[in-house]
């Protein structure tokens, strides 16, 4: 996948925060919209935002956009995906040596989990899975008469993925309650245990308390931005939990990717409850810090899981929850190991057969993603020969038909009939000589005529209205998702 075609719905949107905070000289996140002088409230955003006082926010980090603004001059888009590749190889490096280089790991690790995908489709993700893994790394090949600024460090690095990824937090955490439990005890263990407990709040609490400040919540922006579905019980959010794990009509899930997966969460279960029960003695002295980090992984998966956000409906749930996936595939690796011999050679048929559905689904998953990234690249060139003075869309997805160029030209997120009449009741339309409209096809707005889409087509009639009798359909293109159309002011 190209990195020049992968600027569509999120992606769009962390590159115009990487491009707002270069433009604002690193001094905020303030998002420089082109449309701000036509939408000063901010209203009809293009692209995800949150108002916080005078400002327009993104609910994605403002550290992610910091570091797109540092590659964006002088390397483009592409400096940002060379960069996160960079980070996932170093990635793979900490947990193949954490694992001795065992090929069963790595294997289902890449060719069976969207880890390699995920990390590079999405830096948030690759960055936040970078440090943790990282902090991780240094924790675990540290001895108890390393350094205590080994221990505070490897802590630190950990909390700072929260930066990238806010819930990421919840797995350092989970990782010194296992180590609290089956460790505390061990005088030796304990000096590195609150090394790395000290890092970690240190790390919170830097990211909570300049996030308070800026944003006025600890958990910043994007907190807000799923707040209405984050305290909801759980037997209200069976839509979110479907889509999280499974699936829904438009994604799939984390266990309809790895089903395999499934049978893990079950054998942890018992595993950590029956097999290394914390309240026997001598089960406590066998488990190495590795599987406790492996432990601590499935056991904030379980968390995450119930205390997800709305992201669970509209996206991969393997992204929301991908920091688990290493510890899954550890846990993968402990059932084999556990399996009777007797059994065993039929266990791994088994095992092994769910998992090449999974290896499927990666290269599928990667086909996808690509035919996005293509498609994206023929919508911008439409932009290039339209050449408008203001781009509106109806989804807010549809933004991507600037690209690199959105800075260029101001566009708006004109959703229904009544947004059209009160944006240009606001904003002359004299101002404009050529407006692109992008509709949607989306059954959930309107089912449109194929022979002549523009004929009982409400949304359409709506902006011949508000344009008034001297704008005139110059150009239009009938795709399969989308309504495109070119208004024109006669001179």
């Amino acid at each position: 996948m190209k990195p020049g075609e992968q600027l569509y719905s999120d992606h769009l949107g962390k590159f115009i925060l990487g491009e707002s905070v270069g433009r604002n000289g690193f001094l905020s996140g303030n998002l420089a919209l082109p449309s701000k002088s036509l939408d000063p409230e901010g209203n009809y955003c293009p692209t995800e935002c949150i108002r916080i006082g005078e400002e327009l926010i993104s609910p994605f980090p403002a550290a992610l956009g910091y570091v797109y603004a540092v590659f964006l001059p002088w390397s483009g888009i592409v400096g940002v995906y060379v960069a996160t590749a960079i980070l996932i190889l170093l990635s793979f490096l900490f947990l193949s040596l954490l694992w001795d280089w065992d090929p069963i790991y790595l294997g289902v690790l890449v060719l069976a989990s969207p880890f390699l995908i995920n990390g590079y489709f999405f830096p948030d993700v690759g960055i936040a899975s970078f440090l943790f893994l990282g902090g991780s790394f240094l924790f675990l090949r540290s001895g108890t008469s390393s350094s205590w600024l080994v221990f505070v460090s490897s802590g630190f690095i950990c909390a700072s993925s929260a930066w990238f990824r806010i819930e990421s937090i919840v797995f350092p955490l989970s990782f010194i309650f296992f180590l609290s439990i089956y460790r505390f005890s061990n005088i030796e263990e304990r000096r590195k245990i609150l090394g790395y407990l000290i890092g970690f709040l240190i790390g919170v609490g830097l990211l909570f308390g300049i996030q308070y400040i800026l944003y006025g919540h600890p958990l910043g922006p994007r907190f807000s931005f799923n707040q209405p579905t984050m305290f909801l019980y759980p037997w209200k959010k069976w839509k979110i939990y479907t889509g999280l794990l499974i699936a829904n009509p438009n994604r799939i899930g984390f266990f309809g990717y790895t089903p395999g997966f499934l049978i893990v969460l079950f054998f942890f279960v018992y595993y950590i409850f029956v097999k290394k029960n914390p309240f026997k003695r001598n089960s406590v002295m066998e488990i190495s810090n590795r599987d406790l980090f492996v432990f601590s992984g499935l056991a904030a998966f379980i968390v995450l899981v119930i205390s997800a956000p709305n992201d669970g409906i509209i996206d991969f749930g393997s992204r929301y929850l991908h920091l688990s996936l290493p510890a899954f595939v550890g846990m993968f690796l402990i059932l084999i190991d556990s399996i009777g011999e007797k059994f065993r050679k039929t266990a791994k048929i088994v095992l092994f057969t769910v998992l090449f559905y999974s290896v499927y689904i990666s290269f599928s998953y990667t086909q996808i993603l690509a035919k996005y990234g293509r498609k994206t690249t023929k919508l911008n060139a439409i932009y290039l020969e339209q050449k408008p003075d203001l781009v509106v869309v109806q989804i807010r997805t549809y933004s991507q038909i600037l690209g690199k160029y959105f800075f260029q030209t101001p566009s708006v997120w004109l959703m229904k009939e009544g947004h059209i009449k009160n944006f240009f009741s606001k904003n002359k339309p004299e101002q404009f000589q050529k407006i692109l409209f992008v509709q949607t096809k989306a059954s959930i707005l309107e089912s449109l005529n194929d022979s002549d889409p523009f004929l009982k087509n409400k949304y359409y009639h709506s902006i011949s209205q508000a344009l008034g009798p001297d704008f005139k359909r110059v150009w239009s293109e009938n795709k399969e998702d989308v309504l495109i159309f070119s208004m024109e002011r006669e001179k």
